[in-house]
């Protein structure tokens, strides 16, 4: 017994476990930054498009003067964090997750509780078809087997969102990796 009445426990892990942790960890918000990938039509590897991937607003979400009073707030607070870095199980400026960043953005901009979880996020609001989405729609990439990565459609085919090799960042929703992963959306403003 140690001194304040509590003893120490060591807890052990079986391999098992430990694998299975290690294997979650690494596909939480597991979608790849601007690498190469292999293009079967060009025979081989190429290097992503800069007009993928931008750290500022892109002009095509920029010229929407569209934006009603609720998207207006969603975009200032969710360009507040564009350059943060990812961070599993962040919330904040100095390093965040894409679940924790669609989280934030909203309570900070909307009041707007949501779970810390890209599936959990999946069952909120009312669902809708790619060819539908509007400024503030949550956008939903499928990992091997499951939703594992979230953003925000901003309009102009681009969606913002907290990446493991990039963090906060405005990606093109038919970029490499979430063109194919595309798995669904949903509308959490009316």
């Amino acid at each position: 017994m140690r001194p304040g009445g509590f003893s120490l426990k060591k807890v052990s892990r079986t391999g098992g476990e430990s694998a299975f942790a290690l294997f979650l960890f690494l596909l939480s918000c597991s979608p790849p930054g601007p690498r190469p990938f292999y293009s079967r039509s060009a025979g081989g590897w190429i290097s992503p498009k800069d007009r993928d991937y931008s750290s500022v607003a892109p002009a095509a979400v920029i010229d929407r003067a569209s934006f009603s009073g609720s998207e207006s707030r969603l975009r200032k607070v969710a360009e507040s964090y564009l350059g943060t870095p990812y961070r599993f199980g962040g919330l904040g400026h100095d390093g965040i997750d894409c679940s924790g960043f669609v989280r934030q953005v909203f309570r900070e901009a909307l009041g707007v509780s949501l779970p810390h979880n890209a599936a959990a996020m999946s069952g909120k609001g009312s669902g809708i078809s790619q060819g539908n989405l509007k400024p503030g729609d949550l956008v939903f990439f499928k990992g091997f087997l499951f939703i594992d990565h979230v953003g925000i459609y901003m309009g102009g085919d681009y969606f913002i969102h907290s990446q493991t090799s990039v963090g906060v960042t405005y990606t093109r929703l038919g970029a490499p990796y979430f063109g194919s992963h595309f798995t669904g959306a949903r509308r959490i403003l009316d």
